[in-house]
C-alpha cells in the first residue's frame, strides 16, 4: 500500500495480513497481555541483555508470551531488530521485506534501510532474492510485540532457506551491522515437531509415549542450535522433520557467533498441547545468546 506524504513522497506502506486470531488489533489488549506474562518471565539475561533469539511463531495464545520474554531480554538500547522468518524450503530463495515502514497496532515503525541495503550489497550473485508479497505469520506474529516493547527501534527482515545460505546470511548481516556500527538485534522464527495425525506424522517408536518422545527430539534441535551448529540443525530439521524453519534458527546462531556471543541459553520449552490437548500438537522453544 502506499500513501503520498506531505512533501509529495510515495512511501510503501505493509499492513496486517493476517486475521484476528493470530495477535490483538489494539495497543490496548497488547499491554494487557503483557502485563500478565511479565511475572512468568525468566530472571533474563545478563548485565549486558541479549543480542539473538529465536522464538516460535504460532498465534500468541500459544507462543505470545515466549516471543515476548525473548524480546524483553535484548539490550534496551537498540537501534534495529531484524526478524528472520522461515517456511522457506531447502534451496529456496532469501525473500526480502522492502517496505519503508510497517503498520502496527502501537503506531508504525520504520524499515532500516541503511542497514538493509548493506545486506543486500553482500548477498552473492548465485542467490536468488524475491520481495515479499505473501501472508506468513514466521514475522508479522513477531513484530506487534517488537512495537510494544521498543517503539523507537527501526526494522528489517528476511525470511530464509533452509539450507547452508542461512548460515552464510547470518554472517552477512553481522558483517553489515560492524561496518554501519548499528546497535542491533536479530530474532528469528521456527517451530519444532509437528506431530499427530493432524500432520501425517506419528512414527511407531513415538506411539508409547508420543509428548516425552516429541520433547527428546525438540531438545536435541534446541541443544545443536545453542551450540552454534547450524550444520547439524539443517539435517535434524530435514530428516527427523524437528522444525519447519530451520534456516531462520541457522542464520541467527551464525550471526550471534559472528557477534562474540557465547553457547546460547534455552529459555522455555513447551508445547501446543499445554494448551489445548490434543493427539497433534507442535513443539515451542525459546533461546537466547548474550554478548561475551
Amino acid at each position: 500500500m502506499y500513501y503520498t506524504a506531505n512533501r509529495g513522497v510515495v512511501v510503501n506502506i505493509r499492513n496486517r495480513t493476517l486475521p484476528e486470531g493470530w495477535y490483538p488489533s489494539s495497543e490496548e489488549e497488547i499491554r494487557d497481555l503483557l502485563s500478565l506474562w511479565r511475572p512468568n518471565f525468566a530472571s533474563g539475561a545478563g548485565k549486558k541483555g541479549a543480542i539473538a533469539g529465536i522464538v516460535p511463531h504460532a498465534g500468541w495464545t500459544f507462543c505470545g508470551s515466549m516471543i515476548a520474554e525473548v524480546l524483553s531480554s535484548f539490550e534496551k538500547n537498540l537501534e534495529t531488530i531484524v526478524v528472520f522468518g522461515g517456511h522457506n524450503p531447502f534451496g529456496g530463495p532469501l525473500i526480502e521485506y522492502s517496505e519503508d515502514f510497517w503498520n502496527l497496532p502501537g503506531g508504525r515503525l520504520e524499515r532500516d534501510i541503511e542497514l538493509s541495503e548493506a545486506v543486500m550489497s553482500k548477498v552473492p550473485s548465485g542467490l536468488k532474492v524475491l520481495k515479499e508479497r505473501s501472508t506468513d505469520n514466521t514475522v508479522e506474529v513477531i513484530m506487534p510485540l517488537i512495537g510494544a516493547l521498543f517503539p523507537h527501534v527501526k526494522w528489517a527482515a528476511w525470511r530464509l532457506p533452509a539450507d547452508s545460505q542461512a548460515i552464510n546470511f547470518g554472517k552477512i548481516l553481522a558483517d553489515a551491522v560492524k561496518e554501519t556500527g548499528s546497535k542491533t538485534a536479530v530474532i528469528a522464527s521456527t517451530d519444532l515437531t509437528h506431530y499427530g495425525p493432524n500432520y501425517g506424522f506419528t512414527p511407531g517408536e513415538s506411539l508409547e509415549s508420543p509428548v516425552p518422545w516429541v520433547e527428546g527430539r525438540d531438545r536435541e534441535i534446541l541443544n545443536a542450535m545453542t551450540g552454534f551448529d547450524g550444520e547439524k540443525v539443517l539435517e535434524l530439521a530435514r530428516r527427523d522433520k524437528s522444525a519447519c524453519s530451520a534456516g531462520a534458527a541457522a542464520g541467527v546462531m551464525n550471526y550471534a557467533g559472528n557477534m562474540g556471543c557465547n553457547r546460547g541459553r534455552i529459555l522455555k520449552y513447551a508445547t501446543s498441547r499445554d494448551i489445548y490437548p490434543s493427539d497433534s500438537f507442535v513443539g515451542y522453544g525459546s533461546v537466547i545468546w548474550e554478548p561475551s
